[in-house]
């Protein structure tokens, strides 16, 4: 190291003119010091964000498009939940198209015939010519009835009495007894409907019980009378909120159990461009999935399509929309990938289910139970997959639903904001 001073203390202190030995030891330092360098000429001023009416919008939409990419490239580079998301609403349509049915067909069917006349033959042909009812061995008895419905094996059966044949073409009203298994009371509901059906066209084509008034069934809309026809749209419906809602629900909680939610509280990104930029991807998945869901409704299932598809595709993009933005939500409050899949699923599914229209029309439910469903966007977008499908609906139809489901995604957007902190509590 080099010396810069020798000497007394005093001499120092008088050499340097100081007033102490302390103020001499910072003279010698600076005077060991460079010179100074010239002051540089200073920088010209940036252009600030916000200085103009535009650069605020143009860089926040840059922000929510660097977030919609990079979600987008997370997406490409885990194929699992690519086809989770694709192939998923495929395979559920087709397990519950071809699982879930309320056709009733093929009803095993016996008689037990008293009677051995022609008119009671001919009776007895009135329902084996139907492909409702399949006719299996003759009745020995009541016992042998009994026995064969108490072990499943008979779901109608007829009982002609002694005599029938003999009071028919006196004119009289003979009676017969129609036996039907009511441990499911939906097929034997429509069971009932189909005997009924079969002993009156019988008592018309042989002059019987006619009573001056004729009573014709006829179904508006699905005059077939096919499941696949009413449950293919209904399951649209729920797959629809099902799947892009848990799928949207992952995208933001994972942030939080990675800690890459740091980089969204550090920079000056906002809480609706992170949410949208991490909901655009999801958006445009499940909207390819609606489309995919329509394809195999048509090709597959052969499920008729009578109104305006353009209608349907515009309040579709407004319903997926509404569902990412329900699991963007629930992402919001949770904590984990395991509690926002579960809230999600129980949230969504239930009132999909039960109180939508699914099962029974939501006029029909009781007030409480219209008030869930009509606070979910599904029983909105149930009445317009129905409607376009089977009963023509066009655009002056499915506008009101269309506004209400463009209300639930602005609420959806608004409450996730408010449940997304800026900074962590």
């Amino acid at each position: 190291l080099p010396i810069l001073e020798v000497g007394a203390p005093a001499e120092i202190v008088a050499r340097h003119g100081a007033d102490s030995l302390e103020a001499a030891f910072i003279s010698c330092l600076e005077a060991e010091l460079p010179p100074d360098p010239a002051p540089a000429a200073e920088p010209a001023a940036l252009p600030v964000a916000g200085a103009s009416g535009t650069a605020p919008r143009l860089a926040g939409m840059t922000r929510l498009w660097a977030q919609c990419w990079r979600e987008t490239l997370e997406l490409t580079r885990d194929p699992i939940r690519v086809f989770f998301a694709l192939a998923g609403p495929v395979i559920l349509l087709l397990t519950m198209g071809y699982g879930i049915s309320f056709d009733v067909d093929r009803l095993s069917f016996a008689v037990h015939d008293q009677d051995r006349t022609p008119e009671s033959r001919a009776l007895a042909d009135q329902f084996t010519a139907i492909r409702q009812f399949a006719e299996t061995p003759p009745l020995t008895g009541i016992a042998d009835l009994r026995a064969r419905m108490g072990r499943g094996d008979l779901a109608v059966a007829l009982d002609i009495p002694d005599g029938f044949g003999r009071d028919l073409t006196r004119g009289d009203r003979p009676e017969v007894s129609v036996w039907i298994d009511g441990a499911m009371p939906f097929r034997a509901e429509t069971a009932r409907s189909y005997a009924l059906g079969v002993l009156s066209d019988y008592a018309a084509a042989s002059g019987a019980g006619q009573a001056g008034v004729n009573i014709e069934t006829r179904f508006l809309f699905n005059q077939s009378f096919k499941s696949a026809h009413a449950m293919v749209p209904s399951m649209m419906m729920v797959i629809l909120m099902l799947i892009p809602s848990i799928m949207s629900a992952i995208s933001v909680v994972r942030e939080k159990e990675t800690g890459t939610i740091a980089n969204f509280r550090a920079t000056p990104v906002s809480r609706a461009e992170f949410l949208l930029g991490k909901q655009l991807p999801y958006l445009a998945i499940a909207w390819v999935s609606f489309w995919m869901l329509f394809a195999v409704g048509r090709g597959v299932f052969g499920v008729p399509f009578t109104g305006s598809l353009g209608a349907l595709a515009a309040v579709s993009f407004l319903y997926v929309f509404a569902t990412t933005g329900f699991g963007q939500l629930i992402s919001s409050f949770t904590r984990s990938q395991v509690a926002a899949v579960f809230a999600t699923a129980v949230l969504a599914i239930i009132p999909t289910v039960n109180f939508s229209g699914l099962i029974l029309p939501v006029s029909s439910l009781d007030p409480m139970g219209r008030a869930v469903g009509q606070g979910f966007p599904s029983a909105w977008y149930q009445q317009v997959t129905s409607g376009t499908f089977l009963k023509g609906f066009g655009w002056a139809e499915v506008a009101p639903s269309a506004a209400v489901l463009a209300a639930f995604c602005l609420a959806y957007l608004a409450l996730a904001i408010l449940g997304l902190r800026k900074q962590e509590a």
